[in-house]
Order: structure tokens, then C-alpha cells, then sequence
């Protein structure tokens, strides 16, 4: 029993990477864990490195495995196969592991242009359980960073950052601030390349009409004090922390402490200040800021009374994004905070790229008061058999690697006839897509384990399920 862990126990998750137990159910069989790169899961035990092993483990004993240490590429691929098991798609894989998804990539594409071009752009991603939305996700991050743009991902959840607290939200965004060049975390890496850019201040300051202005007062009092304390103290503000006192001796002269609201409408200033990061990312030689919510159904369970709030944040950042470029949202239906006014967004130098999943319910954000039809992506389940079949290739390569045999005639019919039948599971609603993962791995370890399996059974099995 010492080896059970606990809460605050770091741990690695093949897709999402590293992250620390913020909170566990069932015993220990589910673990929701923070992630290093902002977001927030709540996953079975055994998705985790190490802890699935014997849960995962093929029914037989493969022979020869522990005769000698793996080689490298051999120890990867079987992490691979151990993810894909339970239907996640490590992230360092995760576009050769994509199944279509052709329109939408491009879209993600389109949308990061237009918010480099046009100051700004939202895709909100809609689809049932396992259709692979956070799947989505973890894409538009990659394509972002390979875009120059700096990535801030959450993962929403009824505990520590719900759809209707967005200064919450806001936090979580800031804390896991992603780079393309660098495995840095946070505002820190912003921060220093803003200041090192001439003329930072006079720039900033002709992007926006707001007097003293959140972002621009904390860069001014960390560029004015060598105390590294206050620097951190300031850049924790600045990612929705506490004011303290250590803050106080760095503040400019005859500037009034600008707030950063953690109750009221405060939905107007958080998009406001994602709208400003953007700007910050610009001056520092970035693309621009993508911004992904990860909703995971935390919206359908919120009360009735807090669902106006979330609606306020969600609708806040849009219009920040898009702003005059569309028509559903005005500026007036933002509410201001009863203590300030804010600008929705920053009025020049931004470029914030918006992107949030939904989960199709009854009570779901209300996408279509927002946006437009070209704005929504719809993840359908219904994947053609050429498509499966290019995935099938693929994972039949990885399983060989992983536990290095040589891929035959066998391992090929499974191959061309499978797809088929797996793409008929995903139009009758038998099979997510998730589900397609997962079995296609079943299917390749029952070729391994059983060489006199006849492939005729196994295909004439695999159709009576997906009828």
C-alpha cells in the first residue's frame, strides 16, 4: 500500500504530460489532476504512466518482453499503445493519430490567420462524449505554437475553476501560459520580453483608451524594482493573484492601484485583459495569444443562478475577439463592473485567438445567440473507412514496433477488411471515435497473442458488433 498516491503527488499522464493530484474520487480510482500546461482533468488511475500496467497488460504473457531491456523507440511505442488503450492520443503523436478531421484543422488554420491579420478570431468546438473535442484541442494548441503564438489552456471543472468564475478561468489561462520557444510556464517569459522591447510603454499605451490600465501599471512597478520578491509578487497579480503589501513599494507615483475583480461582472475586465496579453505577446514578438477552454460539461451542471455569469465571460471574450467583425454581440450587453468601467478589448495590436468546447446538452452554452454558422465546428462520429484505414496503418506499424515482430499478411486483411466494419460502428452510433481507437488496438494484440486466431473469425466477430 506505500505506493498509493495521494493528492499533491506529481504524476505523468502519456497525453497531457505532467501534472500534480489536486483531488481524488472512487477510492483512488480517478484522479483529477492539474497539468502543467493549465489544464484540468479529472481521468481514470490507470491512463497514468505507471499505473495502468497491470490493468492494461494483455490477457496472455508475451513471450520474450522482459528477456532484455527495450530499446528506445520500442519503450515509446509501448507507452503509445498503453495510451491508446483507454482512447487518449499522446500529445507528441497526436496528428498521426488524428482521424479526419480535414475541415476541421483547416478551419484552425483560417482562424489563426484571421487573428494575426484581423485582430482576432473564435471556433467553438461542439460534440458528444468521446468525439474527440479535447482531442481538438490539444491540435489547435500545436498548430499555434508552430504559428508563433503563445497558447493559454484550460480545463474546466464544477471545483477549483467553474464556467461561471472568471477570474478563475483568467488564472488558470495565465498560469499555464504555453511558448514556441520555451518550456517555460506562466507570465514570467512575457513579462521580460515586453520590457526588453523599445519603446514597450508608448506602444502599449496607443493600444488602448483606458487610463491606468492593469497591465501597464504592473509592468511599469516590476520594470522599476530589483527586489525579485515584488517582481513575483506583481506578476502574480498580474495572473489574477492577491494584492499584498510587498506590492506597495513598487508603485508608481500618483497612479491609483488599478483593481483586478474577483466577484461582481468581471467578465468585461477578464476579456479585456486576455485582449491585452494578446497585445503583450505582440510587442514581444509573438503571433499573438490562443486562447482554449476545455468546457468538459461543467456548464450543463452549474445552478441556474450562475449561469448568467458564465455566459457573461464566454460572450465577453468573444466580442473581444471578433468585435466589430460581428453582429450578435454588442458592447453594450457586457456589463461593467459596478466600481470601473472597461473597454471590451484593446483597440489596436491585438490578436486573440479564441477557441472553447461544448458538450451537446440541453443546458449548453448558447453558441447559437453568438455566433455565426462558420464560427461552430461540429464533431460528427461518422469517420469513412479510408480514413480509419490510414489510422489502422498507422497503429498496425506502432504495435509491430512496440512488440517487435515483423507486421504480415494477417496484420494487413485485419487492416483493410476492419476499417470497413469500424467505420459502420461510427454511422450506426455503435462507436465513438474513441471507440474506434481503443478496438483497433484490441484487434492488432489479438493477432499477436493468438498467431492461429483465423482472421476470418475475427472480421465475421468484429461485423455482428458493429450491426
Amino acid at each position: 500500500m506505500g505506493n498509493l498516491r495521494g493528492i499533491g503527488d506529481t504524476v505523468e499522464h502519456p497525453q497531457f504530460g505532467r501534472g500534480v493530484i489536486a483531488a481524488v474520487y472512487r477510492n483512488g480510482s480517478e484522479w483529477l489532476v492539474r497539468f502543467d500546461g493549465g489544464l484540468r482533468f479529472r481521468r481514470p488511475r490507470q491512463e497514468f504512466v505507471g499505473e495502468g500496467a497491470a490493468r492494461l497488460a494483455p490477457a496472455a504473457p508475451l513471450p520474450g518482453l522482459d528477456a532484455e531491456p527495450m530499446p528506445p523507440d520500442q519503450y515509446q511505442a509501448r507507452q503509445l499503445l498503453e495510451a491508446l488503450r483507454v482512447g487518449v492520443a499522446p500529445a507528441q503523436h497526436i496528428k498521426a493519430l488524428t482521424i479526419g478531421l480535414e475541415e476541421e484543422r483547416a478551419s484552425l488554420t483560417s482562424g489563426l490567420a484571421a487573428a494575426h491579420s484581423e485582430g482576432g478570431a473564435v471556433r467553438a468546438v461542439i460534440g458528444e462524449y468521446g468525439f474527440g473535442k479535447t482531442h481538438l484541442v490539444e491540435l489547435a494548441a500545436q498548430e499555434a505554437l508552430e504559428r508563433n503564438f503563445l497558447v493559454a489552456a484550460a480545463s474546466l471543472d464544477l471545483g477549483e475553476t467553474p464556467a461561471h468564475r472568471g477570474i478563475a478561468i483568467y488564472s488558470s489561462l495565465l498560469h499555464g501560459l504555453r511558448y514556441p520557444d520555451s518550456d517555460e510556464r506562466g507570465i514570467e517569459p512575457l513579462v521580460e520580453k515586453t520590457l526588453a522591447a523599445p519603446r514597450w510603454r508608448e506602444q502599449l499605451w496607443t493600444a488602448t483608451s483606458l487610463q491606468n490600465d492593469p497591465l501597464d501599471t504592473g509592468l511599469y512597478a516590476i520594470q522599476s524594482t530589483s527586489s525579485s520578491r515584488q517582481r513575483k509578487a506583481w506578476r502574480e497579480w498580474l495572473m489574477g493573484g492577491r494584492r499584498t503589501p510587498a506590492m506597495a513599494k513598487a508603485m508608481p507615483r500618483g497612479v491609483k492601484f488599478p483593481s483586478i475583480y474577483t466577484v461582481g461582472h468581471n467578465g468585461r475586465q477578464m476579456a479585456y485583459l486576455l485582449s491585452g496579453v494578446s497585445v503583450l505577446a505582440r510587442l514581444a514578438g509573438y503571433s499573438g495569444l490562443c486562447v482554449l477552454i476545455d468546457e468538459a460539461e461543467s456548464y450543463s451542471l452549474l445552478a441556474a443562478y450562475q449561469r448568467p455569469k458564465a455566459d457573461e465571460f464566454f460572450s465577453a471574450v468573444i466580442y473581444a475577439a471578433l468585435q466589430g467583425r460581428q453582429t450578435r454581440i454588442t458592447a453594450d450587453m457586457l456589463p461593467q463592473h459596478r466600481w470601473r468601467d472597461y473597454p471590451p478589448a484593446y483597440d489596436d495590436r491585438q490578436s486573440l485567438f479564441f477557441l472553447f468546447t461544448v458538450t451537446r446538452s440541453e443546458n449548453r452554452l448558447p453558441l447559437e445567440t453568438w455566433l455565426d454558422e462558420g464560427h461552430v465546428l461540429n464533431l460528427e462520429s461518422h469517420h469513412s473507412a479510408q480514413e480509419i484505414g490510414q489510422f489502422m496503418q498507422t497503429m498496425m506499424n506502432y504495435h509491430g514496433q512496440a512488440y517487435g515482430y515483423e507486421v504480415g499478411e494477417r496484420q494487413r486483411q485485419v487492416r483493410r477488411a476492419a476499417a470497413e466494419h469500424l467505420a459502420l460502428g461510427t454511422k450506426s452510433g455503435r462507436l465513438s471515435i474513441r471507440g474506434v481507437v481503443r478496438l483497433t488496438v484490441e484487434l492488432f494484440d489479438l493477432l499477436y497473442l493468438y498467431p492461429d486466431y483465423e482472421v476470418t473469425t475475427l472480421l465475421d466477430e468484429l461485423r455482428q458488433q458493429m450491426r
